[in-house]
């Protein structure tokens, strides 16, 4: 990793910890244990080092998701584990959004187009490997599925005051939101799937809240 890389990582991590409107470039400086002037050597302006720092950020997110599907027993699961993974970072990535979209509506605006872009390509490309497997029917609007999806992890992660039943978990929820619009796109092999899913997680689910033996 050269210096420009730890700059970036150091300073995505400072995000991270301490708020993006918190963070000058003097505390980034003095964190690095170099003068402000060699940021400036490397970046035009805190908003360059912003965009650079939020980029990083999500593709570790990215790197997280690709980790999740690899456990996957298939297409249909790696969907599930995605968007678990999602709800996971959901507080954080969410207060970090807003922050960046109050702050410097900008850099929000251009790692939006781009994440989103990139994010719905993800989600295409399971749904149409689904397709080819034969878990989801392929009379299924692509891009209308991939709507679906986006903006049922979206609404939960931005709209954290949804007002949920107070007997589930907004993890929970998706599960349930998500597994129900894919009952409606599954073959009968899909449908398999689903439930065998479903089972097997409401298991570990209920061996978790086991209590431990002497």
């Amino acid at each position: 990793m050269n210096r420009r890389e730890r700059i970036i990582e150091l300073t995505m991590r400072m995000f991270v910890s301490q708020g993006i409107k918190s963070v000058r470039m003097d505390d980034i400086a003095q964190q690095l244990g170099v003068s402000k002037r060699t940021l400036y050597d490397y970046f035009d302006d805190k908003e360059q080092l912003l965009y650079e720092a939020m980029a990083c950020y999500a593709e570790q997110s990215r790197l997280r998701w690709a980790k999740a599907r690899s456990g996957a027993r298939n297409v249909l699961e790696a969907l599930f584990m995605v968007l678990g993974e999602i709800m996971d970072h959901s507080e954080t990535d969410g207060r970090m959004m807003e922050n960046l979209r109050r702050c410097y509506p900008a850099v929000y605006g251009r790692l939006m187009g781009e994440g989103s872009e990139r994010n719905r390509q993800e989600f295409r490309d399971m749904l149409e490997e689904g397709i080819a497997e034969g878990f989801f029917v392929d009379t299924i609007n692509v891009d209308l599925a991939i709507s679906v999806l986006y903006y049922s992890a979206s609404a939960l992660v931005v709209h954290r005051d949804l007002a949920l039943p107070g007997n589930i978990s907004e993890r929970d929820a998706l599960v349930q939101i998500v597994s129900t619009f894919f009952r409606g796109i599954s073959t009968a092999r899909g449908l398999e799937l689903i439930d065998d899913f479903l089972k097997r997680r409401e298991a570990e689910r209920k061996r978790r809240q086991e209590p431990e033996r002497p």
